[in-house]
């Protein structure tokens, strides 16, 4: 049975795309007919991404970008290339970002607080600046915050507050935005099989939620299309929690 292309002709751009939950992203919306603007700063994965898209969804129209969220005319360019590429942009996945070092407050660096905030915080902000100002009206937008955003961990306080300042911004626009009919919502993944889970679990060793197990990438992905697509036009402002009844209960 064919996949439905609930996406069809529709413009959305993702960030952190070359690996993990947003490849999985990628992978879910290009297979219901999305035509997609691919972003992340791992240029090596970033094509390997692309050369196995291009593969299994030869119909979708792909671009890849090398971008540093954490630059202002890197993300600028990107969104504006986007706009001229395709026509328009209908939505867009707020994904990338990095976890940090592990470290107490009493031994944080300033260089690395400072890093995991021009990323995960100043990234987020600069893609939804770039791209609020240009979505079609009725579009959507979800951006990648953590169940740390809802919870405290230590050793790990600038991901927390980073992920944190992900839901406040995500508020933020939300309200800003619904005037013309824009949704801004997040979500918040607890252990999900990626990159970044392994480097958590070589600083800590996390529980098991009452659903005893890791999630895996295509679990948030599938969240992700609902929030992007016609079924939740209502929806907005909202920070859903994907973590097994765990630590936003």
């Amino acid at each position: 049975m064919a996949t439905p292309q609930i996406f069809a002709n529709r413009v959305i751009a993702v960030t952190g795309a070359a690996q993990g939950i947003g490849l999985a992203v990628a992978r879910y919306l290009a297979a219901r007919g999305a035509n997609l603007a691919l972003a992340d700063v791992k240029r090596k994965e970033l094509e390997t991404a692309h050369e196995q898209m291009s593969k299994d969804f030869p119909n979708v129209e792909t671009t890849t970008t090398v971008v540093d969220v954490s630059n202002t005319h890197s993300v600028n360019e990107w969104i504006a290339e986007t706009k001229q590429t395709f026509g328009k942009l209908d939505g867009a996945v707020n994904n990338a970002g990095i976890l940090g070092k592990w470290a107490k407050i009493t031994d944080l660096k300033d260089e690395d607080w400072q890093r995991v905030q021009q990323v995960n915080v100043g990234g987020t902000m600069r893609c939804l600046r770039a791209e609020l100002k240009i979505i079609e009206e009725g579009g959507s937008i979800v951006n990648l915050s953590s169940v740390a955003g809802l919870t405290g961990f230590p050793g790990l306080s600038p991901y927390v507050v980073s992920k944190h300042a992900v839901i406040g911004l995500t508020r933020c626009a939300a309200k800003e935005a619904g005037p013309r009919n824009i949704r801004v919502n997040a979500i918040c993944p607890g252990p999900i099989e990626t990159p970044m889970l392994d480097e958590v679990y070589a600083g800590t060793a996390l529980p098991k939620p009452p659903i005893a197990r890791d999630g895996n990438p295509e679990e948030i992905a599938s969240l992700v299309g609902y929030l992007l697509g016609s079924e939740s036009k209502y929806t907005s402002g909202a920070c859903i929690p994907v973590d097994g009844a765990g630590y936003a209960c």
